[in-house]
């Protein structure tokens, strides 16, 4: 409970969700154990979600071709996918959020507005501040 209230407050006043800067936040080790937790578990899941939308044989194109290697840093998924998939992209970004915050445990609004490099870096702070990888 503690660390929920901790989650809605940091989000409230720390917007851009810089772990880093909460009271309490987690050594450098911890951070670069639950940092290399969360991208494993990204990875798989962009891998999975793009898989299921486009089917394998996409999905090994695309990975072949290397468009899955940027998967841990949003801005340049983001603009890989634009430059394949256009107003598509969004949607593939969907899934994955909405995969992401199912295997995390993370309540996902499809009603909201959609930001996913803000969605991933929500998930990322609620996994380093309740350990929800570990």
């Amino acid at each position: 409970m503690h660390m929920s209230l901790r989650v809605r407050e940091s989000s409230l006043t720390n917007p851009r969700g810089n772990v880093e800067s909460v009271p309490g936040g987690l050594s450098s080790d911890q951070r670069f154990d639950a940092e290399k937790a969360f991208s494993s578990v990204l990875v798989s899941t962009v891998r999975e979600a793009v898989g299921n939308a486009l089917g394998r044989n996409v999905l090994e194109v695309l990975t072949s071709n290397g468009l899955l290697d940027d998967a841990n840093n949003s801005k340049e998924f983001d603009r890989k996918l634009e430059l394949l998939f256009g107003n598509g992209a969004g949607v593939l970004e969907r899934m994955v959020v909405k995969d992401l915050n199912r295997r995390l445990g993370i309540r996902y609004d499809s009603e909201a507005s959609f930001d996913y490099e803000k969605s991933l870096e929500t998930a990322r702070q609620v996994c380093f501040l309740e350990g929800r990888l570990n």
